[in-house]
């Protein structure tokens, strides 16, 4: 059984605390989690948000490694075609070197409007760029010295040093939402980690056709399958008052991120707009659960994949910090426990 952690660092306006306390707070928080047991930290890019969702992913990721020794830092993910390729390989290789080979990398091509907008890129670019970029990380952690002529890349004598921890070279795992992103994972990436189940299909589907091992077939969801809440869970002793004070906060994460998909028009989303907390409980997105019940929820899961885990966002939408540390302290404390061994 794992327990990991996730962080965008929104700070929203209505909520905002200064961001030199929010960061530290963050960092604080990853290095107890260090040290009492949590597995991974998984950590999200966006840009040009009004919240300061993290714009700046290797520089926060080096800030984690720098002060944990256990933690797998999970970039999920990256948005490789608003980046040079060649500074994305050096940066993530400078974390995997601070973090000793903990590093893992998610390359998306990104779906807002905004972000491309500001960084003077066309859209209708995103797929072939990350395909050459894709290509030109992979040289630059697996060759001494290469050069490189693309569409949009012109490349000469490019000598990337020093190389990543990780031998021969860390995973390029990518991310989508779409058949196109799975068809283009399968292609080139390592590994596909899509935001929505069904589209592993078109996964399989290519990686069969190129004649590549796409693993077994997993079990289909079942309607009794044990499972967390999709996108928040918070343990609490008294979890209708605890909710009280998240709702808020979880409209706030919900109905930004659902305004996003319909700037990508429309396409899927774990997220829907909601002007009432309560029915994302209903829905089974965000949940609060007693120790107990994360217990045996987390016993149920396990029966059916060793591999099961919870994943806390302790700072998210702006919550009460106190709020998101105590959550992760009962769940240290009260059931952690229960899973050692």
């Amino acid at each position: 059984m794992q327990f990991a952690l996730r962080y965008d660092l929104r700070n929203p306006p209505q909520w905002r605390r200064p961001f030199d306390q929010h960061y530290a707070h963050f960092l604080n928080q990853v290095a107890w989690a260090d040290e009492h047991g949590f597995s991974r930290v998984t950590l999200s890019e966006h840009h040009f948000s009004e919240d300061g969702y993290i714009p700046s992913l290797m520089t926060v990721a080096a800030a984690v490694a720098a002060r944990t020794k256990h933690l797998q830092i999970a970039l999920n993910l990256v948005l490789l075609p608003l980046k040079h390729p060649v500074q994305v390989a050096e940066d993530t290789a400078i974390v995997d070197i601070i973090s000793g080979g903990r590093m893992q990398l998610m390359l998306g091509a990104g779906y807002r409007n905004a972000e491309f907008d500001g960084y003077g890129i066309s859209m209708k670019q995103r797929g072939g760029r990350m395909e050459e970029g894709v290509e030109i990380i992979r040289r630059c952690w697996e060759q001494e010295e290469f050069s490189f002529e693309g569409r949009y890349w012109s490349l000469k004598n490019v000598r990337v040093m020093p190389k990543p921890v990780q031998k021969p070279r860390p995973q390029i795992l990518m991310g989508g939402s779409s058949s196109a992103a799975a068809r283009r994972a399968a292609r080139i990436g390592d590994g596909f980690q899509p935001t929505v189940p069904r589209v592993m299909k078109a996964w399989r589907e290519e990686m069969i056709r190129l004649g590549k091992d796409p693993g077994p077939e997993p079990s289909p969801p079942q309607p009794d399958d044990p499972r967390p809440p999709a996108s928040f869970l918070h343990i609490a002793r008294d979890p209708k008052a605890a909710w009280k004070v998240i709702g808020p906060h979880a409209l706030y994460e919900t109905n930004s991120y659902a305004l996003w998909t319909q700037d990508r028009g429309g396409s899927a989303s774990p997220y829907s707009a909601s002007d009432d907390p309560d029915t994302l409980l209903a829905a089974g997105t965000y949940g609060v659960l007693t120790p107990d019940e994360a217990v045996a929820l987390g016993k149920r899961m396990e029966e059916r994949s060793p591999s099961a885990g919870f994943v806390f966002h302790p700072m998210m939408g702006g919550m009460p910090l106190e709020l998101g540390q105590e959550s992760l302290e009962l769940v240290v404390n009260e059931v952690v426990p229960h899973f050692k061994g």
